[in-house]
C-alpha cells in the first residue's frame, strides 16, 4: 500500500509544473490543440539540358532513288501477296508518282535539246523518210569512197570457208559480185582443202590463217601490210561494207 502511495506522489510531482502553467487560463486551457503545419520539403526540379541536335547528312540522289525503288518493290510485293485495298492503293500511288517523274524528265530532256541542239540525236540523224533516205545516201557515198580507196591500194578479200558451211555457194556468189563491183581482188582459202567452183581462185590454208568460224572475210591490204577480219558467218553485203569502213576508220565510226 505504501508503495502505491509513493508512486502516486511521484507521478503528481512530475506532472505538476505543466498543470500549474495551464491553471491560470481557466477554461481556456481546455482548447483544441492547433495543428502544427508541417512544412513539406522543397521539391527539387530536375533540369534537363537539351543536347544539341546533330546535323543530319543530306541524302544523295542515288540514295533517294534506292529508297524509292525499295519502297516500290515492297509495295508491289505486298499488293501481290496480299491484294487488299490499302496495299493496291499504295502501289497505285507509287505507279502514278513514277509516271509524273517520267513526264518531268521527258519535259526537261526536250528543254535541254532545245537549249543545247548539239545533244539532239535527231538533229544529226533525221527520222523523216526523205531526210533518212538522204542521210543514208550520203553515208553510203562515204562507204563507197572507202572501198574505192582500198581498191586503189591493191587491197582485197580472203574468203575463208569449209566445205560444210551453210549457204556456202550462194554466199560465195554474193561476195564475188561485191568484190567485182568495187574492184577488190578475191581469193578463196579452204580450211579443209575442199574446192569451191563459184570462185575463180581457191587455195588451201597453209596454216598461216587461224580462223575458227567460217565463212569469214579477211580484208588484206598489201600496201599497209595488214590483214584483219571484217565479217564472220553469213552477212549482207551492206553489213560487210559498213564493217570494212568501221575497220578502216580505226574502229571510230560505228557501222
Amino acid at each position: 500500500m505504501k508503495i502505491q502511495i509513493v508512486c502516486l506522489i511521484i507521478t503528481l510531482t512530475l506532472s505538476f509544473p505543466t498543470f500549474a502553467q495551464d491553471t491560470g487560463r481557466g477554461w481556456q486551457w481546455y482548447e483544441e490543440e492547433k495543428e502544427v503545419a508541417v512544412e513539406e520539403p522543397e521539391r527539387r526540379v530536375k533540369t534537363v539540358t537539351s543536347q544539341p541536335k546533330l546535323a543530319t547528312k543530306p541524302t544523295t540522289a542515288t540514295e533517294q532513288l534506292a529508297d524509292w525503288q525499295a519502297a516500290f518493290l515492297e509495295a508491289k510485293a505486298a499488293a501481290v501477296m496480299n491484294p487488299s485495298v490499302d496495299n493496291v492503293y499504295r502501289l497505285q500511288r507509287l505507279i502514278d508518282e513514277s509516271w509524273e517523274r517520267s513526264e518531268k524528265l521527258e519535259a526537261a530532256w526536250k528543254q535541254v535539246q532545245l537549249k543545247y541542239p548539239e545533244l539532239d540525236y535527231n538533229a544529226q540523224h533525221p527520222t523523216g523518210e526523205r531526210a533518212k533516205r538522204q542521210f543514208f545516201e550520203r553515208k553510203d557515198a562515204v562507204l563507197d569512197a572507202t572501198l574505192v580507196q582500198l581498191a586503189s591500194e591493191g587491197a582485197g578479200l580472203f574468203f575463208v570457208f569449209n566445205h560444210n558451211d551453210v549457204y556456202l555457194k550462194e554466199y560465195a556468189k554474193q561476195v564475188k559480185t561485191f568484190a567485182a563491183e568495187y574492184g577488190l581482188s578475191l581469193l578463196g582459202i579452204s580450211m579443209d582443202g575442199s574446192a569451191l567452183p563459184e570462185l575463180e581462185r581457191v587455195r588451201k590454208n597453209n596454216g598461216k590463217l587461224d580462223v575458227t568460224v567460217t565463212p569469214a572475210l579477211i580484208l588484206v591490204n598489201p600496201t599497209q601490210k595488214s590483214q584483219v577480219a571484217v565479217s564472220y558467218g553469213i552477212k549482207s553485203m551492206d553489213d560487210v561494207k559498213r564493217q570494212i569502213h568501221f575497220v578502216e576508220s580505226g574502229y571510230k565510226e560505228a557501222p
